[in-house]
């Protein structure tokens, strides 16, 4: 039953998110032996109008049916993609490049390029024989690739590959050491640092941070080309094939901590890359005199180069990089010379290049596919790049990049614009709307950290969208959130944004057409798939598969423990049940004699409110039941042996009169007076525990414990997430989706963790090096950061509350007063939880 006030749902009038479509470079995958291995590979070329796969013409002499260079990069993209979905089938597809790869391998660290459709190695011709060049180089960047993903999701995967990487490292490292280029160029040497940084990333050491730093020193001087193009030597041409030395700088600047790889990163793409967009066109080479040729122009030029903006991007947290590489590869979707889409998302072809303004490659080959495909994996991924993706240039094409405009407006689909302007020696981005500039009102919640961090960020955005105004207009303090947006949903005054949507709220809000789907908007949907992996995601789906609300933050909880009462009673962080109960009866003592217990291990709540079990019942459930939650898809599941333990275990201190059964008085946390010495909590409680605990308190935390014989590799933290919603009475849904994708930006999720010591629900979180040093602020930040891709928050189901409601209950029957067995209880509570939903 919906809320009358309900507002009908806005629509967007952007285009949809763009979805990659892997088919073509399936179609082009091919089975194979090599060395007796059965492996996968990629075929040249797919000639028009029947794309069939074959091999190389007689032109290029016949060197094969497929090569290591084409196969190493289609190994990162399907790796990429993975990650993101955890989808097999890219997985696997992956794997079996990855092993011709490693086939290919001979032993030393040097590799050949090319098979026959018999899968033998062609030794003999120049782009194929055995060495470290080009093919080697993007090998080392597949398999370095390889154990940054595999290593932490698919382990099984490096079995065969993990000895082959150790090799060609040691043999990249003689080139590197000598001070040679790999394969004599910038592109190979870029590509093969692009490994060693994925390696560092896996496995840090540093051994490997120093050759990948002089990996890139090798390329930082090279910018002596005209308007600092990176070129292999001086006085040799630029071109634009897989330019990828910018990306792989900006890249290791945040890997390394190394700033001055930045600054050579910025170098060619503020002096050179920037004049391509004033011009409106990408050109294929540029003399040492600064004369242009256009054509051809090809994804491996034009998709490098918007990698490479996007990754100053990220490197930098200059949105107008991103807007750059945006409109770099809008080349693919049309904006380029002979105004043709040059990539079909129903086909998952990309033509072969443009050879004249009125002529068009409509062959579709490996190299194509693949580095477009890189180019919009790259793209979608970033929520203000895509909002250019379709962006055109308006007026006559550059002829000249010496006589390049200092401005060029670009125009979307919507009817934006977007104005580029040379100031300064670099590229200014300045937008504006069809309809003129618009005000978003803006909930954020109203303790005094978030109302900080709201309106720090909010400033910002201001300054740099002086189209699109945001107001701030805190939650008012003393009511929930849930009433608060309930009552504004009915009366028709929901702001446009929010960002303390619970999940207990969500599914009223939708069920109340409330709020946005927003997997289905472009800056939303980007967002999304830089942020989170598939299974981070798949529990905040509703039943149409739709997101509704942004994963904002998380706050998993962990056991906080006094170091040096532990210590004292001989006691190490309990890991399971047997553990925590011994705890329990080491830590109860009376310290004043006067034969009562005055301190304790820790407090259960004795409140019945529903949501205190998020301290006590929920946390040591989850850490046992391998990710099950309380009720999925309208059956119940928490009626089992991980929920019967973790009431049991509280039954069991608080009937041998080893846990409070009192409540401390308001104002005072029994942690910080040493009243206990263990806590269920989440990191945000880490900054008032640092302002207001004694000089004395050491304190370290450890994971929930779980039932005895449950293996803590499946156990899970209590998320405790927070959200982001547009409301359905938006009437500006694409310019609210804009601004929750920069609410959830890296560099504003690294002022979420240094403002108010909370954690972006964002993968590989504690492993990202943008997000480091501000993780390293607390000792104890870092192990609750491990935590966020092992967490489960509350269900999104409308009854929720009233099924925590029954679990209270049975709590308070069974574990505080132990009138009923945990198993009896919790039958009760599922059989009541099952009429409640049966009654929907």
């Amino acid at each position: 039953m919906g809320c009358h006030g309900a507002a009908p749902v806005p629509t967007s009038t952007t285009p949809p998110p763009i979805r990659l479509n892997f088919d073509h470079l399936r179609h082009l995958t091919l089975d194979a032996t090599v060395a007796s291995k059965p492996v996968k590979v990629i075929a040249l070329y797919a000639n028009a109008p029947d794309y069939k796969p074959t091999g190389s013409p007689q032109r290029d002499g016949l060197e094969g049916i497929a090569s290591v260079d084409d196969a190493a990069r289609a190994a990162v993209l399907y790796l990429r993609a993975f990650e993101q979905t955890g989808d097999t089938t890219t997985r696997n597809a992956a794997r079996g490049l990855l092993q011709f790869v490693a086939a290919m391998e001979q032993g030393d660290g040097e590799f050949y390029n090319f098979i026959d459709t018999a899968g033998h190695p062609n030794t003999t011709a120049i782009s194929s024989r055995k060495s470290m060049s080009y093919w080697a180089a993007r090998s080392i960047w597949a398999l370095g690739e390889a154990h940054r993903v595999f290593g932490r999701t698919y382990p099984e995967g490096l079995q065969t590959l993990s000895a082959a990487t150790e090799r060609a490292v040691a043999r990249l490292a003689r080139e590197v050491n000598a001070g040679r280029l790999i394969g004599g160029s910038a592109t190979a040497t870029a590509e093969a640092l692009l490994g060693l940084l994925a390696l560092q990333q896996a496995n840090p050491t540093p051994e490997r941070a120093e050759l990948a730093t002089r990996t890139a020193r090798s390329l930082v001087p090279l910018g002596t080309g005209k308007w600092g193009a990176r070129v292999d030597s001086p006085g040799d041409a630029w071109h634009a094939w897989g330019t990828r030395s910018v990306a792989a700088l900006a890249q290791a600047s945040v890997v390394l901590g190394k700033p001055e790889f930045l600054a050579a990163a910025k170098l060619e793409a503020d002096a050179l890359w920037s004049r391509f967009l004033l011009a409106g066109q990408m050109p294929a080479e540029i003399a040492p005199d600064g004369s242009t040729k256009w054509f051809p122009q090809i994804a491996y030029g034009v998709g490098a180069m918007a990698e490479g903006f996007v990754a100053l991007a990220d490197a930098t947290s200059d949105r107008r990089y991103a807007v750059l590489g945006g409109l770099a590869a809008g080349w693919l979707l049309g904006a380029n010379p002979a105004g043709v889409t040059m990539y079909d998302g129903k086909t998952g072809r990309t033509f072969d290049g443009i050879d004249a303004a009125d002529k068009v490659n409509r062959n579709s080959g490996a190299e194509s596919t693949i580095e477009s495909l890189l180019a919009l994996q790259a793209v979608t991924r970033n929520a203000d790049a895509v909002t250019y993706l379709r962006y055109k240039p308006v007026g006559p094409l550059g002829a000249s990049l010496e006589t390049t405009p200092v401005q060029r407006v670009y125009t979307g689909p919507d009817g934006g614009r977007v104005s580029l302007r040379l100031a300064g020696g670099r590229l200014e981005t300045i937008d504006s709307r069809a309809n003129g500039p618009i005000t978003l009102t803006y909930w954020p919640a109203a303790n005094p950290q978030e109302t900080k961090l709201a309106m720090l960020l909010t400033d910002r955005w201001n300054r740099e969208h002086p189209d699109i105004q945001v107001r701030v207009q805190p939650l008012p303090a003393g009511r929930s959130t849930e009433e608060v947006l309930l009552a504004a949903i009915v009366a028709r005054a929901t702001p446009d944004v929010c960002s303390n949507v619970s999940s207990a709220l969500l599914s009223r809000l939708v069920r109340a057409n409330g709020v946005v789907r927003l997997d289905n908007l472009a800056p939303t949907a980007a967002r999304l798939a830089e942020r989170t992996t598939a299974e981070m995601i798949a529990p905040l789906r509703l039943p149409d598969g739709g997101i509704y609300s942004f994963p904002w933050k998380t706050n998993p909880e962990m056991l906080l423990y006094n170091v040096d009462l532990l210590a004292a009673a001989g006691v190490s962080p309990p890991r399971n049940h047997s553990e925590l109960l011994v705890a329990f009866r080491k830590l109860a003592k009376d310290t004043d004699g006067d034969g009562r217990l005055d301190k304790w291990a820790m407090w259960a709540p004795l409140k019945t409110t529903w949501f205190e079990r998020f301290y006590d019942f929920y946390p040591l459930y989850l850490a046992s039941s391998g990710g099950r939650t309380i009720v999925s898809n309208g059956t119940v599941t928490f009626d089992n042996a991980a929920a019967v333990s973790a009431i049991e275990v509280l039954r069991q201190g608080f009937a041998q009169g080893l846990l409070p059964k009192a409540n401390f008085a308001l104002g005072r946390d029994p942690f910080i007076d040493g009243t206990v010495a263990m806590k269920v909590i989440g990191p945000w409680f880490l900054r008032e525990l640092d302002a207001t605990k004694g000089p004395g308190l050491r304190y370290d935390v450890s994971p929930i414990p779980s039932a005895d014989g449950t293996d803590p590799k499946n156990a899970y933290a209590f998320a405790d997430l927070r959200s982001m919603a547009i409301f359905s009475t938006t009437k500006h849904v694409d310019a609210a989706a804009q601004f929750v994708a920069y609410l959830t930006s890296p560099e504003a999720d690294r002022l979420l963790i240094e403002e108010a010591s909370q954690l972006p629900y964002r993968r590989a979180l504690a492993y990202d090096a943008r997000f480091a040093a501000s993780l390293a602020r607390s000792p104890t930040l870092p192990a609750y950061a491990r935590l966020v891709e092992r967490t489960r928050d509350i269900d999104l189901d409308t009854d929720i509350v009233e099924i925590f409601d029954l679990l209270s209950e049975a709590y308070e029957a069974s574990a505080i007063y132990g009138r009923v067995l945990p198993k009896v209880a919790l039958s009760k509570a599922a059989t009541e939880a099952r009429k409640i939903i049966d009654a929907r």
